[in-house]
């Protein structure tokens, strides 16, 4: 399975309007970098 395909239904919420959005929806249109941050302190 394509980890395109296993990450689409998960769902994050939105910086700015606070909204719930489907990663799929994001790179169904265009390519899209993901970036995880993590922060210790």
């Amino acid at each position: 399975m394509r980890l395109a395909t296993r990450l689409a239904p998960i769902e994050l919420e939105d910086a700015e309007s606070g909204e719930r959005v489907r990663l799929g929806t994001l790179f169904s249109r265009r390519p899209t970098v993901l970036v995880f941050l993590r922060h210790f302190g």
